[in-house]
């Protein structure tokens, strides 16, 4: 089957979505233009100005639907693949509109967190106890962001502080030893709030040396300075430790790692007249990764330290339907690495800085059209350029939306990749994409019904080279495909969230599909609330067919279909809300990484306590 022809596809499906919901009242706003969005422009904009393709998961989602992790959430995200190598806290990544695993910018509170020793973000261990609300960003984002959102972004932003005091506990255990507990709580004096959170998860795993155990703390406190100026200190820890049990076939019992994030950010803003908002962020992230194996007689042991420096300085105002933006922002980027062979990385280092802006002019006939520019500059490259457009209109009394974006993106080399002994190479080129995306946004009573078509070409892609035996700009790459979703009420107790995604991404080089993108991809969640304060979710995740790599011999294997199922179920007695959760309701085996079963049913039950 070949995939579809964007003009083609938009053609036949456009009669179909114009005519969703015709008992909608043409006049009745929709939820969805109360939905602002940040991470597509940089400055609050409802969803319906903008013209890229945006996914928000709000708290409120994420507690009706269960999901006790971020990985979870993301599953429900149309065009993003989740991908975790085995059980609990194993290394989890996440593929964006056809896009490698390095190729999605991730932020938290607008600090980046991706790594800067081989690129990428493991989102293994990140619980959502701490977490308001996550906004996803499809297309290239380099205009705005710089290296690494070939594929997109996602930003988590933390729950924020509150000067009204409040506490939150939740308890819960389940089988194959699984337990977690969580803590938030907040409260202020005058200008001064403070938030802090707290989790900790533990599981046995299904196979040996599965074992999993993660702690995770935060801390928030904002001041409001004068009316105009406010500041913020934010600190945040993750620590987590597994058994890594190997591949099937090449068990490893005794290895074991261990990680440790940390993240110190101090944001600053303040409002001048005329509607002129400045904004800066400074900010230093630190990974430390801990391996051990004493029966590798090659590989025994391994530990390396990346750390980053970030400073960004925004500004925005408005000039008549123009909403402008000039930004401009730096960072510093070491690691260390060791092996039981000896000394890999030295606090190598590289350091970038890149300014640019952005105009979102609003036109006669509800049309919004955003023309970016920016301009990057790496220590290990020449200068490169990130242009970006969208332009979107409402038409049919707002409840129809018609967007187009197009825009380049690059990832800049990671520290390894440039400096690693046996496959470094400094003279590497940044990885550069290309991408055209059109789209339909039919707004439906509270619901929102969502078609996307693009294509990405990727070029001077980061591989190994075993002529050269070191990293070399020779990958070529396309990924075009389709995204359909559904999300918002159906009936006054039901709301329902579904998607299906249709990928063709294949290696330009030898015509293989890229691995573990698969071709097809579905996803509902069906939520219902019987009576207020009992909530139910049953969601059904379907990944279908794809190319992955064999753990052991490293060919190029067929990853089968899989279909899971996961139930969560929560009732609320004033301050008290148990709960039920079931993942892998039928416990199916499959395997999400070749060679890395995923694990069996889960389950796990739960009281929350509001404070």
């Amino acid at each position: 089957m070949k995939a579809p022809r964007p003009g083609t596809s938009l053609l036949l499906l456009l009669p179909a979505l114009a005519a969703i919901g015709p008992a909608a009242r043409a006049g009745e706003a929709s939820p969805f233009s109360e939905t602002v969005v940040v991470t597509a422009t940089l400055a609050p904009e409802e969803e319906s100005q903008i013209g890229s393709a945006v996914t928000v998961i709000p708290r409120e989602r994420l507690v009706e639907t269960g999901c006790a992790t971020v990985l979870e959430a993301l599953r429900l995200v149309p065009g993003l693949d989740v991908v975790r190598a085995g059980g609990d806290g194993a290394v989890t990544s996440v593929f964006l509109h056809g896009a490698a695993s390095a190729g999605a910018l991730v932020l938290v509170d607008g600090v980046r967190v991706n790594s800067p020793y081989f690129g990428g973000f493991d989102f293994g261990s990140l619980g959502t106890d701490a977490v308001e609300r996550i906004e996803i960003v499809r297309g290239p984002f380099s205009a705005l962001y710089g290296s690494d959102a070939l594929g997109g972004v996602v930003q988590i932003f933390t729950r924020a502080p509150s000067s009204e005091g409040r506490a939150e506990a939740t308890i819960e255990a389940g089988n194959a030893d699984r337990s977690a507990g969580t803590l938030f709580a907040t409260a202020g004096v005058g200008p001064v709030a403070i938030a802090a959170s707290a989790r900790g998860a533990s599981s046995g795993g299904d196979r040996p040396n599965a074992d999993w155990r993660s702690w995770s703390g935060s801390l928030r406190a904002a001041v409001r300075a004068t009316e105009r100026i406010s500041l913020a200190l934010e600190a945040a820890v993750l620590d987590a430790e597994s058994g890594i049990p190997g591949p099937v076939g090449g068990e490893t019992p005794s290895a074991r790692g261990a990680s440790r994030e940390e993240r110190v950010a101090l944001p600053v803003s303040w409002r001048r007249p005329g509607g002129r908002e400045s904004s800066f962020l400074a900010a230093t992230t630190r990974s430390v990764l801990d391996y051990r194996n004493p029966d590798d007689p090659w590989l025994a042991e391994s530990d390396s330290v990346a750390s980053s420096e970030q400073a960004r300085w925004t500004e925005t105002w408005r000039a008549g339907t123009h909403d402008l933006a000039a930004f401009a922002d730096w960072e510093s980027v070491e690691a260390t690495s060791s092996t039981s062979a000896g000394l890999a990385l030295d606090r190598d280092s590289s350091r970038s800085w890149g300014i640019g802006a952005q105009d979102s002019l609003g036109l006669p006939r509800d049309v919004r059209l955003t023309v970016g520019l920016r301009y990057d500059r790496h220590s290990a490259f020449d200068g490169t350029w990130s242009p970006r457009a969208t332009v979107s209109r409402l038409v049919s009394g707002g409840r129809l939306k018609i967007r187009a974006s197009s825009g380049r993106a690059f990832r800049a080399p990671s520290i390894g990749e440039l400096y690693y002994p046996w496959s470094g190479n400094p003279d590497l080129e940044p990885e550069r994409s290309t991408t055209h995306e059109i789209g339909l946004e039919r707004y439906v009573g509270r619901g929102r019904a969502e078609l996307s078509l693009f294509r990405s070409d990727f070029r001077d892609l980061i591989v190994y080279d075993f002529a050269t035996q070191r990293n070399e700009n020779v990958g070529l790459a396309r990924a075009r495909g389709m995204e359909l979703a559904w999300t918002g009420p159906v009936g006054r107790r039901l709301t329902l969230e579904a998607g299906y995604a249709l990928l063709d991404a294949v290696d330009r080089r030898t015509g293989d599909a890229l691995p573990r993108r698969p071709r097809h991809r579905a996803h509902v969640a069906a939520t219902v609330k019987p009576r207020p304060g009992l909530v139910g979710t049953l969601r059904a995740t379907w990944v279908g067919e794809r190319q992955d790599v064999d753990a052991l011999t490293f060919e190029p294997v067929s990853a089968p279909s899989h279909l899971r199922l996961d139930l969560f179920a929560r009732g609320g007695f004033a301050r008290y809300s148990p709960y039920l959760r079931i993942e892998n309701l039928t416990d199916r085996g499959y395997e999400e990484a070749d060679g890395y079963p995923a694990p069996g049913r889960r389950f796990a039950a739960g009281l929350d306590v509001r404070l």
